[in-house]
């Protein structure tokens, strides 16, 4: 099957995969996608930590990385929810969910007051006094998006990441926007292993600098598509 087929495959068949156990898969994947998303920004933790950690036990590990493990379970759980509803991304959802982000660690949903540099890029982000501007294009272009939700899904993540509005927390901001437009649009969510970590990290400079998305397509295509796989594995086992 290609991926579209792979789509409406999911789409017609998972009203046979019990409530229950698509609870447990959601669940899942919310702990897989704070463990890799928390290893894209350089942290080193294991899954199993990730799950102790949301369940709210006890783990040895740097007081950040928990609270950032915690943040990100409950800020995806939110723009989740959020995105099912299909409301139109706001400012201040965004900044709410940035808020959730960076709660005990930094003040959250606040634009950064000083100009930035992104070290190992050749891209520098616009200065402070620009994003305002910036990001109210970017809500008013992703409202009113004329491409593929596809593409919608990867504007949301490759905007963010190049104006990089907050002074930390900006690569989660992206990829938990990415996910709000794919679960609006009726789509899976997606992760990225840190096995990718190089591959990401390099899309997102070709897009900074040379304005060229289709290896950040490509990649986010590659995850998009795999996760698709897995769930036609879950439906498989219980479709008759």
């Amino acid at each position: 099957m290609n991926f579209d087929e792979k789509k409406k495959y999911v789409d017609e068949n998972l009203k046979y995969v019990p409530a229950e156990e698509l609870a447990l898969w959601e669940n899942n994947f919310a702990c897989v996608y704070a463990r890799n998303s928390s290893c894209m920004e350089g942290y080193n933790i294991t899954l199993e930590e990730v799950v102790s950690i949301t369940k709210g036990f006890s783990v040895k590990c740097d007081g950040t990385l928990g609270r950032s493990i915690h943040n990100h379970y409950l800020a995806y759980n939110m723009v989740k929810d959020y995105a099912k509803e299909n409301k139109e991304l706001t400012e201040d959802f965004f900044k709410d969910v940035h808020e959730k982000v960076m709660s005990g660690i930094i003040p959250g949903g606040l634009y950064r007051n000083v100009d930035i540099s992104i070290k190992g890029s050749h891209h520098t982000p616009c200065s402070y006094i620009k994003v305002y501007d910036r990001m109210n294009k970017f809500f008013y272009d992703i409202n009113n998006y004329q491409g593929t939700d596809i593409e919608k899904a990867a504007y949301a993540h490759l905007q963010i990441a190049k104006v990089h509005p907050f002074l930390d927390g900006n690569g989660r901001m992206a990829r938990l926007m990415m996910n709000y437009v794919l679960i609006s649009s009726g789509y899976l969510p997606l992760s990225i292993p840190l096995k990718y970590r190089e591959q990401y990290f390099n899309s997102l400079e070709e897009f900074k600098v040379n304005k060229t998305v289709e290896p950040f397509m490509a990649l986010m295509m590659e995850r998009l598509e795999r996760e698709y796989e897995k769930m036609i594995d879950v439906i498989n086992r219980y479709k008759k």
